[in-house]
């Protein structure tokens, strides 16, 4: 497929996911949330800054990656929306099940860029012809280390609410836990701060 009509294709996907009616309204709280700077990858030598915006039944997330730890030089952007399609309130969490929409990888650096086209098979997500700056869509292929859904795939999470923080039991680092199989059953270490009604 022609990489130039390969965004436009993503983003038809998600318009028809989200203008499938929700089964259950929302009672995820809705907003604007970031993490800090935290430390990814191999001796935690690079960094990584999340965030997620919950709008009625839509979660979009972003994952900004770094060069190094203290979140200085951006490599890689991860864009990601989806379409919350059934909700339920527990004692101290939310379960959530997710349709997911495209993912899109866009390369910030011509290095970086290099090493995945070099790397097609690991780093380069199975996908060759990488450009500096112009977005990819990675659903359904796994783009080392994370592996990503197809489109349209039914996810399980569930969110933990403390004050203004907000925490998930798999995103932003796993998108692999199939619909049919339970919910997680412990909060991810990474915890998003409210930052935007």
């Amino acid at each position: 497929m022609n990489k130039k009509i390969a965004f436009p294709l993503s983003a038809l996907a998600l318009m028809a996911l989200a203008a499938a009616p929700a089964e259950a309204e929302t009672m995820l709280p809705q907003g604007h949330y970031k993490t800090a700077c935290l430390p990814i990858g191999k001796n935690d030598r690079h960094g990584l800054i999340a965030e997620v915006t919950i709008e009625g039944a839509v979660l979009s997330a972003t994952a900004q990656s770094y060069a190094h730890d203290n979140c200085d030089v951006p490599t890689v952007k991860a864009e990601y929306r989806g379409v919350i399609e059934e909700a339920s309130r527990q004692e101290n969490h939310i379960d959530f099940v997710q349709r997911t929409g495209p993912f899109l990888y866009t390369l910030l650096l011509p290095e970086v860029t290099t090493y995945y086209n070099a790397n097609i098979g690991s780093a380069g997500c199975d996908l060759g012809d990488w450009e500096t700056g112009v977005p990819r869509d990675v659903s359904g292929k796994t783009c080392a280390p994370y592996a990503f859904p197809e489109v349209g795939s039914r996810l399980k999470d569930r969110l933990w609410v403390k004050g203004d923080r907000i925490s998930f039991g798999h995103l932003p680092l796993s998108w692999q836990n199939e619909a049919d199989g339970g919910f997680p059953q412990t909060s991810s270490p990474i915890s998003f701060v409210k930052i935007e009604d």
